[in-house]
């Protein structure tokens, strides 16, 4: 009986002691895993900072040339005329033309890649709309653009985030 009571006594100590070993692995592997978290953050800080000035820079090259606007000249005012011109109604007045304002075309270019913003932008309405939402319930939209991982990552509303292949 005696040498059952030191065998599972035995047992005992290789037990509690191989839990000892696992659990000071087990420490030392998570030490391991946060360094490597720590690190891959700062890289992607790092990357997200680089492509932030690229896109800055290229923003500014591409942002069109502020244009002087010329004085306005008042004309004389019309004298009114008593009779009635044909062809026009009473009351009636020239619309004034729209002026139509240009907008840049952006374009992200890394290594052999090229991708237009718009085009982007586009591919991320249209996974949104298949995702089973409509489109017009798009009330802001952040665009990430990470070249080196070839993606574009996005967040519509600050409430659905995703993914879309940059080139």
């Amino acid at each position: 009986m005696a040498n059952v009571k030191g065998a599972a006594e035995a047992a005992k100590n290789v037990a509690v002691k191989k839990a000892e070993e696992t659990k000071a692995a087990v420490k030392t592997a998570a030490k391991v895993v946060e360094t490597k978290a720590e690190e891959v953050k700062a890289e992607a800080a790092k990357a997200e900072t680089k492509v932030a000035a690229a896109v800055k820079a290229e923003a500014e090259k591409v942002a069109p040339a502020k244009k002087e606007e010329a004085p306005v000249k008042k004309e004389a005012a019309p004298v009114k005329d008593d009779k009635k011109k044909p062809g026009r109604k009473p009351g009636s007045k020239a619309k004034a033309a729209k002026k139509e304002e240009s907008h840049p075309e952006i374009f992200v270019q890394y290594g052999p890649g090229e991708a237009s913003v718009g085009a982007v932008v586009e591919r991320i309405r249209n996974e949104y709309v298949e995702q089973g939402h409509r489109l017009s319930s798009i009330k802001s939209l952040k665009v990430y653009l990470k070249p080196e991982d070839r993606s574009a990552y996005y967040v519509i509303n600050d409430k659905v985030a995703g993914r879309v292949d940059l080139f």
